[in-house]
């Protein structure tokens, strides 16, 4: 483990479930940074691009030994419209 750094348990959810993808489960560890305001930017930028690809709100979530939970819900984005579709 790095220095700085603590492994977080993460995950992400839609409606309160975890996530399932073609059999994958988006869940598992991750090292972050210790401390900061952007130590769980990495999650919130995971959770912004899957909620992009799935249009739909997604849940990320970390846990680490002796300290309370973080989470944060993404929200999809406008689609940019297609040019060529004008």
């Amino acid at each position: 483990m790095r220095r700085g750094t603590r492994e977080y348990e993460t995950a992400l959810e839609v409606d309160g479930e975890p996530l399932v993808q073609d059999g994958v489960v988006y869940r598992g560890r991750t090292m972050l940074p210790e401390e900061g305001p952007d130590r769980f930017a990495p999650l919130e930028r995971w959770a912004k691009g899957v909620a992009e690809s799935l249009g739909t709100p997604v849940t990320w979530r970390a846990s680490a030994k002796n300290e309370p939970e973080e989470s944060g819900t993404a929200q999809p984005g406008e689609v940019p419209q297609n040019r060529l579709a004008l």
